[in-house]
């Protein structure tokens, strides 16, 4: 059994780094490379090399398979092998003040008992510095991470209490094969819980690329049908310019005026857009335009950006379209002559600035919410995934929300 704890513990020093760093790096990782990375670490801990050496592999194979900046790779990487020592010395600190000196020869249960603490330790604390570290998914905490730490709490305090009762005589192989259990089903929760919130990110992006992909559906076709009608003005407008010259000539003005007014409705009849010159911004500015015109809300634009921007649709659709979506739903409660909203979307270089104004009634707290499933909380997700930051702010009864993305 004691070798079995031995074999199985080598094997969570190559799962957790993988943990660790996947949960910090994992938008940015090469595949192949990461493959070659952490089959160099797993025949380095195989060897039992000395954790200076393991540093400096991972250091490097960090580098080599994310993308990321040399300085912030030195710190993650430094940091979870700073967890590892810290670990490695309170259990054993822990385990001698118990009266129960760990014996560190190989395959021994003094040794066991030390591997699998530590690795515990190390896990709950891996798990602490995620939540500290991971900006992608700051709001996991509340509903994933607490019940996940109880839980590796909890295993901590069975192991301790079994390793108590070694020294009381227990059996040392029972005693071991619990704790074992212990540290696998910990560390199996923690990768499942990270499939599940890789599922829920990718169902998120699917379900909001099904709506942008339905807009732009709606703007073409829209587009279409405004070709179509413009050029059916064009068609007759020669009609009723040579009849309002031929009645101003015969003296004939209120016709010409009743002929005038035909033309000035079929023009205003003609299908309105947005086009800022971003198709993916012309959908969801044209769809939110027809919704508060249909609403009776004067929707206020200033916009410039690029034709291209280097944010994934998807991700500006939830920023955009759901803080439209909650503005709207805000101005319709109002009456009509307050219904408006302020959007200003302006893009400077590398650096696109997003800020939404509407009115709400006064004794109405600014909805934290969303439509369509996608509330201010996705929002938070998408700028800090695109490295950005997200202001809410409300006063005199208006409500704000100011993004700035790097582009």
């Amino acid at each position: 059994m004691a070798m079995a704890v031995e074999h199985i513990a080598r094997l969570t020093e190559i799962l957790l780094p993988l943990h660790f760093f996947e949960g910090l790096f994992s938008e940015y990782r090469r595949s192949y490379t990461a493959i070659v990375y952490y089959v160099a670490l797993f025949m380095a801990v195989f060897f039992r090399v000395h954790v200076g050496v393991l540093l400096v592999i991972s250091l490097a194979g960090n580098y080599l398979t994310y993308k990321t900046r040399l300085l912030p790779c030195v710190f993650i990487t430094a940091l979870y092998y700073l967890i590892l020592v810290l670990s490695n010395v309170l259990c054993a600190a822990a385990l001698t003040a118990a009266g129960y000196a760990p014996d560190y020869d190989l395959g021994g249960p003094g040794r066991a008992a030390y591997l699998v603490s530590a690795k515990l330790l190390t896990l709950f604390l891996t798990q602490i510095a995620l939540l500290v570290f991971r900006r992608d998914r700051p709001h996991s905490f509340p509903l994933i991470s607490v019940p996940l730490l109880i839980c590796q709490a909890l295993s901590m305090f069975a192991c301790w209490r079994s390793f108590s009762a070694l020294t009381v005589g227990a059996d040392s192989e029972t005693v071991l094969l619990t704790a074992l259990c212990l540290l696998l089903i910990n560390i199996i929760i923690c990768f499942y819980i990270k499939i599940l919130e890789n599922y829920y990110q990718r169902t998120a992006s699917a379900a909001a690329a099904g709506e942008l992909a339905e807009l732009q559906r709606k703007y073409f076709e829209n587009m279409t049908a405004r070709q179509e009608e413009t050029r059916a003005l064009w068609h007759d407008i020669k009609k009723y310019v040579s009849a309002m010259e031929t009645m101003v000539t015969s003296d004939k003005t209120a016709e010409a005026e009743k002929c005038f007014e035909e033309i000035r409705e079929k023009y205003e009849g003609l299908s309105t857009g947005v086009d800022v010159g971003n198709s993916v911004i012309n959908s969801i500015l044209s769809d939110a335009t027809r919704r508060a015109r249909d609403a009776g809300i004067d929707l206020h634009l200033n916009v410039w950006v690029a034709p291209e921007l280097n944010i994934p649709p998807a991700d500006l659709y939830i920023i955009i379209g759901n803080t439209l979506d909650n503005a709207l739903e805000a101005c319709g409660r109002l009456p009509k002559e307050r219904r408006a909203v302020e959007l200003l979307l302006r893009q400077s270089n590398h650096l696109l600035y997003y800020e939404l104004s509407n009115p709400y009634l006064p004794d109405e707290a600014p909805k934290k919410g969303g439509v369509h499933g996608y509330g201010l909380r996705n929002v938070r997700a998408c700028v800090e995934k695109n490295k950005g930051a997200v202001e809410l702010s409300s006063g005199d009864g208006r409500f704000t929300v100011s993004v700035q993305l790097n582009v």
